[in-house]
């Protein structure tokens, strides 16, 4: 079984052109958190995404590589240090003393600012210039995300909505979700199982989940996390689920592929949240409402050559041919090709996978690599979380008709920056709005609810 020690250490020589022993080393670094006592919670957040990632100390057990000091207190060890500061207005982060407000600040915000805090201390530990660049000291200005007032801080019912896809976004997502007061219940939808990856970055799941079906288990780990809400798990793909139920009201978008995002704008949401990562060097979020006469999910993600590449890579690497990848999901006939090509792989037991996620579980074990020699893995913990609340904060505009754009890229090494919001127009040769059936379709099911709206 891949431990997460090893997944990471593979993330880190993939971004770096490295060799894994050297990533492993590097990543090899222990960290101690003394947070301010009104800072608690910070220091458990950075701490919940830093442990996924390398060694955080608790005690005086050892001399840390680094400590990291949150607010007004004082060091507990003889540095080097990397201070943090949180109030109202946002976080910064120095490798300098800091002066300090005593304010308090939304347990989101708070989220937020861990994902930043947890960066820098990567960054620094690490200490590699081929890392994403980062540069100290950091300030994250939370005005820049676009909050409506009182976002924040108005209750909020979120039935009708599905959350597509249960993995390191979708974790992210609930775990910033349960930091605002929202009722009612929420599907929770994936085909797929833990993965021996997942737990390096999928925060509600640990090295025990592995094999269990994704959706059953984030549904069941984070409901404790939400009194007033229901959470309700689905092991189908979003498509069966609209065959059953009908047209969903808002799908919350947290799927890994292209093809997927594509897929799932056909069955024709009246609305889309969505956000993605770019390995650990972006976070994308997008959001519409039907009809809608800008940027759809499937113009956002529309097919580009990169696509038939990687599925040429899977294929090749699984010994199949691309239009059986093409189907998603894995066939009895395509698990016995797939097991007579790998004897390591029992057939019995990946039928019903996604190929992109066995191809990646094989990679991640060495199984196999691209024909381009790089291995295809997920980014660390900080970015899948940042990426998780930029879509609650995305949901929350959208709720309070403040989401008057449809794309934002995040640097999830930098501070996010408001002015990088755009508004895309629709592609002209988008496979669903240059579909005038499925256009008039949206128009039909949804354009009274834009008028209520």
């Amino acid at each position: 079984m891949t431990t997460v020690g090893q997944e990471n250490a593979r993330m880190l020589a993939s971004l770096l052109g490295i060799e894994e022993a050297d990533a492993a080393e590097r990543l090899d670094k222990t960290v101690r958190i003394t947070a301010a006592p009104g800072l608690a919670g910070a220091g458990d957040e950075v701490r919940d995404l830093l442990e996924r990632t390398i060694h955080v100390v608790h005690s005086d057990e050892a001399e840390p590589d680094l400590e990291l000091v949150i607010g007004p207190v004082e060091p507990a060890t003889y540095g080097p240090y990397l201070y943090a500061s949180l109030n109202q207005r946002g976080v910064i982060i120095d490798p300098v003393p800091l002066r300090h407000s005593s304010e308090h600040v939304h347990p989101l915000l708070t989220a937020l600012a861990a994902c930043h805090i947890a960066a820098a201390v990567l960054h620094r530990v690490i200490g590699s210039s081929s890392l994403p660049r980062l540069a100290l000291p950091l300030s994250v200005d939370f005005a820049e995300l676009g909050i409506p007032e009182r976002g924040l801080a108005t209750p909020f019912d979120i039935s009708g909505a599905v959350l597509v896809g249960g993995g390191a976004v979708g974790n992210g997502f609930l775990r910033a979700l349960r930091h605002l007061q929202v009722r009612g219940t929420l599907a929770v939808v994936d085909p797929k199982a833990v993965g021996e990856g997942n737990p390096n970055r999928c925060l509600y799941f640990t090295s025990d989940h592995v094999g269990l079906p994704k959706a059953v288990t984030l549904a069941q780990a984070a409901q404790p996390d939400f009194p007033g809400l229901k959470l309700e798990a689905r092991a189908c793909t979003f498509g069966e689920l609209v065959a059953k139920t009908g047209p969903v009201d808002t799908a919350i978008v947290t799927v890994d592929s292209r093809r997927a995002r594509r897929s799932l704008q056909k069955e024709i949401p009246r609305r889309v949240i969505d956000a993605s990562t770019t390995d650990a060097r972006a976070v994308i979020v997008h959001s519409h409402s039907q009809p809608t006469d800008d940027a759809c999910l499937a113009c956002i993600y529309r097919h580009v050559p990169d696509e038939h590449a990687r599925e040429r890579s899977i294929a090749h690497g699984l010994g199949i041919d691309i239009e059986t990848v093409r189907k998603g999901f894995i066939t009895a006939d395509a698990a016995a090709r797939i097991a007579k090509a790998h004897p390591s792989v029992e057939a019995s037991r990946i039928v019903g996978k996604a190929y992109d996620t066995l191809f990646k579980e094989l990679c991640s074990a060495q199984a196999l690599l691209t024909p381009e020699g790089r291995q295809v893995l997920a980014p660390f913990a900080f970015v899948s979380a940042l990426a998780g609340v930029l879509l609650v904060i995305e949901l929350v505009r959208s709720n309070r008709q403040a989401a008057t754009t449809n794309y934002w890229t995040v640097d999830p090494w930098g501070a996010p920056i408001g002015r990088l919001r755009r508004l895309r127009p629709r592609v002209p040769d988008c496979e669903f709005c240059a579909d005038d059936d499925a256009h008039s379709l949206a128009h039909s099911l949804w354009a009274r609810s834009a008028e209520v709206r």
